[in-house]
This record gives structure tokens, sequence and C-alpha cells, in this order.
């Protein structure tokens, strides 16, 4: 029992409403290895408490009255939870995994719903975990990859910055612009970079590129897929056309995730 406490989820609510909170505390409360967090009732109080409580999972409402749960996402960059959008609204929906999101509960959230989204987020995190632990050099023809640690002397790759990225490619170091990137491929413990017709292959699970990448630019659409906003020509069915030719898949539950955030002008 004391291990299972020690290695608890540490969870924190955000959001305007009361009841919401009373209905999420007495959820956690019933789930072994969850822990609850101090919350917060205004957006403007969480942007303060986040950073420093660092939750392990974060239930955000996305209608506030100071900042919409959206906005808050997009000033915490560095955020590391797992984030649970919450909404009582049925048809709103925005571009979750750019923006770290792992799922999202309906008002009113039944007990079934949560644990079945924390179930998912728990797999998640502990994939994630196990990804990045576990040594790994798949093989691919047709071209080179550099098997080399990502730190050496020079520094450690890749590197994001707010309007570029530097990554280790063939033994050279390369810096891309993000507004250059046509979509991202996940390739085990690599990712395929598309800049255009040319191809970059980078040592980095696609969960941490995820991460990472400014969420205002980039959409995922699928679990091995995250593609720049501004280089989608059209979309039909489940299907993107990029601006280099290549069609990339939408999975069928981001879809309406993906279509906002094309749609967003936050």
């Amino acid at each position: 029992m004391e291990d299972q406490i020690k290695n608890a989820l540490t969870c924190m609510i955000v959001d305007d409403e009361k009841p919401a909170h009373q209905v999420l505390n007495q959820y956690i409360e019933r789930v072994p290895g969850l822990s609850i967090l101090e919350g917060a009732y205004l957006a403007l109080d969480a942007l303060d408490k986040i950073p420093v409580l660092k939750p392990d999972i974060l239930f955000l409402d996305v209608e506030m009255p100071d900042l919409s749960g959206l906005r808050v996402l997009d000033l915490l960059r560095t955020l590391s939870a797992s984030v649970i959008l919450t909404t009582a609204h049925q048809h709103f929906a925005v571009d979750g995994y750019s923006y770290s999101v792992k799922g999202f509960l309906l008002k009113p959230i039944y007990f079934d719903d949560f644990i079945t989204t924390v179930h998912r987020v728990r797999q998640q995190r502990n994939m994630m975990n196990s990804e990045a632990f576990r040594p790994s050099e798949p093989t691919f023809t047709g071209f080179e990859i550099d098997l080399e640690s990502s730190d050496d002397s020079q520094g450690k790759f890749p590197t994001f910055h707010k309007d570029t990225m530097i990554v280790k490619v063939d033994g050279r170091i390369v810096q891309i612009q993000y507004a250059d990137v046509t979509f991202v491929e996940g390739a085990k413990n690599y990712v395929k970079i598309y800049i255009g017709d040319i191809v970059r292959y980078c040592r980095i699970p696609i969960s941490v590129m995820m991460s990472r990448l400014p969420s205002s630019l980039f959409i995922t659409t699928n679990r091995s897929f995250i593609v720049n906003r501004l280089a989608f020509i059209e979309m039909e069915g489940n299907e993107m056309l990029m601006n280099n030719n290549y069609r990339v898949k939408v999975s069928k539950d981001l879809r309406a995730l993906v279509l906002a955030k094309l749609t967003f002008n936050g």
C-alpha cells in the first residue's frame, strides 16, 4: 500500500464550478493509485499553481470566465501533465494531442467515463516511460540513420526553440524552421521530418515530438503523424492532402479535433 501511494499519479482540477470539483474529487478518491492536489477555480490562479505543483494528470475545464482552458494550454508551453479536458458542450473540441490533451470528459461526468479515460492515460504514460528507457536501434533500408547518442560534446539534440528546432542527422547538426516542416511521421524511436520532398530522420519518440512542437502550428492527426496546419491543402473523409502531395491519415476519434484546430483563431 505504501508503494502504491508513493507511486500514485497526482491529479489537479481546474474548473470554475464547485460541483465539478466535488464530483472529480470523489472519483479520484475511489481509484487506487491516484492522489489529489490543490485545485484552482480560476484559470489565472491555475497558471501560477500548475508549474509549481506539477500534476501528472490535469482535469481542465474548457470554458472559464477569465481564460479558456485552451488559452491556459497555450500559455503553459512546458506543461508535462496528461491533460483531460472537461466540457458541458458535446460538440466542442480542440486539437487535443498538440496541446498534450489525452482525453475529454463530457459534463455531467459519469464514473464509467472517468475511469475509462484515466485508465487510457495511465497506459499512455506507462508506454511513454517504457519507450524512453528501452534501448532500441531500429533498422531501415534505403537511407542512413545516425545511431549515435543524441548527447555529445556539442550538446543535446534535438533542441527546440521559438521558431526552429536543431536536430542531428547523419552526424550533422541541422537547423529546421518549423514553418518549413510539412508533417512528421513516427517510426519507433525515430521520427521522419518531411520538408516538402526532403525527409530528415531524427532520433526522438513521436510522443516527445508531439509535446515539444508549437501547438499553434502543429496538429496531431493520429498516434503516428503530426501535420503543419499551414501545409494542409484539403481534407476528404479521414485523409488530409498536404502541399507535398502526401496524404496523411486522420484517426476517427481525432477528426473533430483536427477540424477544430484548423479553424481555431485563438
